[in-house]
């Protein structure tokens, strides 16, 4: 821990700072805050400059908005569908057609959802494959992977993995779907 005034570094949290002498456990005035924002603030200016991010800033700001400023966008399935990197079975084979057809079949469920106003939602595929309910950041490629012997898709959201089933029908496959996701929130916890 750290005095807020002075900046001395403590192992643990003390009542008083022996550096400065201030009471460091009750620093909640507003004289308080508006010092240790102007001290920060001051530092964090400093640590920029150093590195002439805020000219660059200044000179750029369009560029910097969307790593900078949080905007909510609404979510749709077109979003949400190009975020799952598909994993195919070798161009030609059986299983490569039974995958394009339920990949098909996984397009018109996203449609599905985004026109729907029940649960499930647009935004529980993303929950249900990686824990988030937007599109995760660029660092995280979730996959989509095909599976013949189960009925109900199944999630990993340590690999950020969704496996949805080969099924025959589109019925069939949204009414899976739609089990699957509602029936996951929470690992089973209440």
């Amino acid at each position: 821990m750290y005095c807020p005034f002075c900046g001395f570094q403590w192992p643990t949290l003390p009542r008083f700072c022996s550096s400065c002498g201030r009471d460091i456990k009750n620093a909640t005035s507003l004289s308080d805050f508006q010092e240790l924002t102007e001290k920060y603030s001051s530092m964090l200016q400093t640590t920029l400059a150093t590195l002439d991010f805020v000219n660059a800033l200044e000179q750029h700001p369009s560029l910097f908005f969307p790593f900078m400023c949080y905007t909510e966008t609404k979510l749709t399935a077109d979003a949400v569908e190009n975020i799952f990197q598909v994993q195919l079975s070798q161009p030609g084979s059986t299983n490569r057609l039974e995958e394009a057809r339920v990949l098909s079949y996984w397009r018109d469920y996203l449609l599905y959802l985004e026109e729907k106003e029940a649960s499930p939602f647009l935004e529980d595929v993303p929950m249900f494959g990686t824990g988030l309910k937007e599109v995760p950041p660029a660092a995280i490629q979730p996959q989509l992977v095909f599976q013949k012997n189960f009925q109900f898709p199944m999630a990993n959201v340590c690999t950020n993995t969704i496996k949805i089933p080969i099924l025959p029908s589109y019925e069939e496959f949204q009414a899976a779907m739609d089990y699957g996701m509602q029936n996951s929130p929470g690992f089973g916890l209440p």
